[in-house]
Order: C-alpha cells, then sequence, then structure tokens
C-alpha cells in the first residue's frame, strides 16, 4: 500500500535512487543534474488558497497575492477568509473566480462539510475526491495538495504544462502525451518521478540563454 508511504526531505533520496536504478531517463536527470532539493507545503488552507492563485498564474505573482491576503487578514484562516466574503478577496487582487473559490473553500471547513486534517487519514483517491469536489480545485490542484502538504508518494498532477514538457524532452522519440498525464511509467512512485521530471525542466530553462 504506497498511501502509508510517507515522502519526506528524509525518505525522498532513497526513494529517488531507487527509481534511477530502473528508469534510465530518470538516471540522466539525477546524473546531469543532481537530486533536488525537496520541497514541501504545511497542510492547511494557507497551502491551498496558495496552490488556486497558482492556477494559470506565475508563482511569483501568486506568492504576492498570497502575502497581500496575509497582510490585510491577518491570518488566512478558514473564518477570516469566510468572514472577509468574496468581494473583499477581490479588492486584494483575485480574480473574481479565485475569490470564490477561495471563500468557498473557506465556507466548506467553516460549515464543517469538509476537514483537512481529516484528509491525512485519507487513502489519495479518497482525499483527492474531497478536494476536487469544491469549485475550482481540479485534479491538478488536488494532486498539487496531496503530494506536497500530505507527502504522498503516488501522486501526478494531471495537466501540469512543465511535466508535460519534461517528460517529453526526457524520452524523445515516444508519444508521451499520455504518459505525461498519468506518470503511470513510475508506478507506484510517481511523486518522486514528478519531482524528477520538474527539476529536470526548470534546470534546463535555467541554463538556457
Amino acid at each position: 500500500m504506497t498511501d502509508n508511504l510517507e515522502l519526506t526531505a528524509e525518505t525522498f533520496p532513497s526513494y529517488a535512487h531507487a527509481l534511477v536504478k530502473r528508469y534510465p531517463e530518470l538516471d540522466r536527470i539525477v546524473s546531469r543534474w543532481g537530486l533536488p532539493d525537496f520541497w514541501c507545503r504545511k497542510p492547511g488552507i494557507d497551502s491551498l488558497v496558495l496552490i488556486i492563485l497558482e492556477q494559470q498564474i506565475s508563482i511569483v505573482a501568486a506568492r504576492s497575492i498570497h502575502r497581500r491576503l496575509k497582510i490585510e487578514l491577518g491570518s488566512l484562516s478558514a473564518r477570516r477568509i469566510h468572514a472577509a466574503g468574496a468581494d473583499k478577496l477581490r479588492t486584494l487582487g483575485l480574480t473574481r473566480q479565485k475569490s470564490r473559490y477561495c471563500y468557498e473553500l473557506a465556507r466548506a471547513i467553516v460549515e464543517r462539510r469538509l476537514s483537512l486534517a481529516r484528509l491525512t487519514s485519507m487513502s489519495d483517491r479518497e482525499a483527492m475526491a474531497a478536494l476536487i469536489a469544491l469549485p475550482g480545485i481540479g485534479p491538478w490542484s488536488a494532486a498539487i495538495y496531496v503530494m506536497s502538504a500530505l507527502g504522498r508518494i503516488n501522486v501526478w498532477p494531471q495537466g501540469d504544462l512543465a511535466l508535460r514538457h519534461g517528460v517529453a524532452d526526457i524520452l524523445p522519440g515516444i508519444e508521451t502525451e499520455a504518459l505525461a498525464e498519468s506518470g503511470d511509467r513510475w508506478q507506484p512512485r510517481r511523486a518522486v518521478a514528478a519531482r524528477l521530471v520538474w527539476h529536470h525542466y526548470r534546470s534546463v530553462r535555467t541554463k538556457q540563454p
């Protein structure tokens, strides 16, 4: 059961090296760029709000809006976001859609229709289904939260553009469209493979003039 395995800064290197031994394309990534630094997010609404903000805009822009929200609201608790309301959130730089998404997330928590703490005891599929049931949280957002905040090891962010380009780059000459959407080649350690592919994608872009 991979749901019982936790991906942490301590366990990531051993899981990565195990994949590298099996898959030449991942071995080439690590041989060329080394292992990436391990990053994670703190479980809770603060991280989910940031993930919602990151949809379709740059990480830098999302983090700027995220900081503004924290300053203006005092903290990103469900009660403060709910009390502020969607209209107030719009004045702080959120689009109409994202204001509604963040408000509805907070509302679900305040009304006890969603418990983020309870997600930790759910399977990957159950946790993602609970998140996807909310407006504005699709498979990508749910996967990012489950893999980075809950430390799940076999989650793959469907629809991630960086993974799509990265997978095509590391497996040239192979039809990779379906693989880039599922990550199934690297079961049951897809979240580990995703981190390596992201590392390759970012490293290549950094080196390009």
